[in-house]
């Protein structure tokens, strides 16, 4: 089969629909510089991702390297990653975008063991080649991949969580951290940040916990905390409107994502993210420039549902002016992702490696020139849903990759 035809045949007429969306002159130019950013992407992505999958866990690899090198094992974000690609990619479309009912029925059976097996009974999920003695943003965000697998394959964890204390039904074994026992601790926690100089550091921290911090009733708390220290005249929490400080807002505004409320000085945190996206700072992680139409993303998903009227015409007006700039931008975007594309098929976390760590763990072999996991999906879909995201066109999404290209993938695994 002609993959390439029969990716393009189905494509046309979601580009048709695209451009007639947007409408006139400004319409062709945003799907012409989209379908530049698509032509980068080949599909030997796909081959790297199978080969990256463990049949005997049930779980997928962060790297080639770790693959190949003892040490190291599958990990659950990359799991859960490389199954949102299947969906977010397209390539389950024709399943109502669901990757359970996408992937092979070998991957539908080992996988939430896998999971489930990674489960503590303090409710936490922790693995072999880690062990407990890991960051508080690194236990957390396994235990929100964890759950969210669990939960899409239809699957019960084996032990309470600390998101399960808000209800009536506990364990007494379940961990509640030191900080986020009561009110008085968080507080004292909070004390400890220092956001003004971290805040990319400081909103992982806080966002990865958010849904914790909401079953422990304290999200009110961390969003005044927030408020207090942003700057009003950029909307961002960093001194300076470079990609660090973008990249703080990305993950500070996920608190407010999280609390549905409205990210205060909207429209300057938004004008601070969209002038990152066209900027000449080089790159230092692929996050730099995802963060960016992530970060835009976040704040019109606040300011729609929490703004009210003025809110929807702050939103109307960030819109617009992305609309306005947004051939540039993506082809601006196109020239920035494209150098951390690597020979494997995959795409680095580093513009010339993969993260040798993983929120403070070994994930890989350091200085190896390869893809990531975490690296490639932020480079290819999710670059590609942000920006959609961000001008509000995420339901006219042209798919990556169609229902050709899923059965290739899953001839891959079957094979192993």
């Amino acid at each position: 089969m002609d993959y390439a035809k029969n990716r393009e045949e189905v494509r046309a007429p979601y580009w048709k629909r695209l451009e007639e969306r947007i409408g006139g002159e400004n319409g062709r130019r945003i799907v012409e510089a989209m379908k530049e950013l698509y032509a980068l992407y080949t599909d030997d992505i796909i081959d790297w991702f199978a080969g990256l999958y463990d049949k005997e866990t049930g779980g997928y690899y962060y790297s080639e390297s770790a693959r190949d090198n003892d040490g190291f094992l599958p990990d659950a974000e990359s799991t859960s990653q490389a199954l949102g690609f299947w969906s977010s990619s397209g390539m389950c479309n024709e399943f109502g975008g669901s990757y359970v009912k996408g992937i092979p029925e070998c991957m539908r059976e080992k996988i939430p063991q896998f999971i489930s097996g990674l489960q503590d009974p303090d409710g936490y999920f922790y693995h072999p080649q880690w062990g407990k003695n890991i960051i508080v943003r690194r236990r957390a965000r396994d235990l929100n991949w964890c759950v969210s697998m669990l939960k899409n394959f239809g699957v019960t964890p084996k032990y309470k969580t600390i998101l399960d204390k808000a209800s009536d039904s506990e364990s007494e074994q379940t961990l509640i951290p030191e900080h986020l026992k009561d009110r008085e601790s968080f507080l004292a926690y909070l004390d400890t940040l220092n956001i003004a100089e971290r805040s990319y550091h400081v909103g992982s921290d806080l966002g990865s916990q958010a849904s914790q911090i909401i079953a422990r009733g304290l999200m009110d708390d961390c969003i005044k905390y927030l408020n207090d220290h942003q700057h009003p005249e950029t909307g961002i929490w960093h001194a300076t409107t470079n990609y660090y400080g973008i990249n703080g807002l990305m993950k500070v505004s996920g608190c407010y994502t999280s609390a549905k409320v409205v990210i205060p000085n909207s429209l300057a945190a938004a004008r601070s993210a969209i002038a990152a996206i066209t900027s000449d700072e080089p790159m230092g992680a692929v996050v730099d420039l995802y963060n960016t139409w992530f970060a835009v993303g976040n704040i019109l998903v606040c300011l729609r549902a929490a703004g009210g009227e003025e809110g929807a015409k702050m939103a109307d007006s960030v819109v617009e002016d992305l609309l306005r700039i947004a051939p540039e931008a993506i082809r601006r975007s196109k020239e920035k992702i494209a150098p951390f594309r690597k020979a494997d098929g995959g795409y680095s976390y580093a513009p010339l490696y993969s993260s040798a760590t993983s929120q403070a763990v070994p994930a890989a072999v350091p200085h190896s020139a390869e893809g990531d996991v975490n690296g490639t999906v932020i480079a290819v879909m999710g670059l590609i849903n942000h920006i959609y995201r961000a001008l509000e066109l995420t339901e006219y999404k042209v798919p990556l990759f169609v229902e050709a290209d899923r059965q290739r993938y899953v001839e891959l695994i079957e094979r192993k």
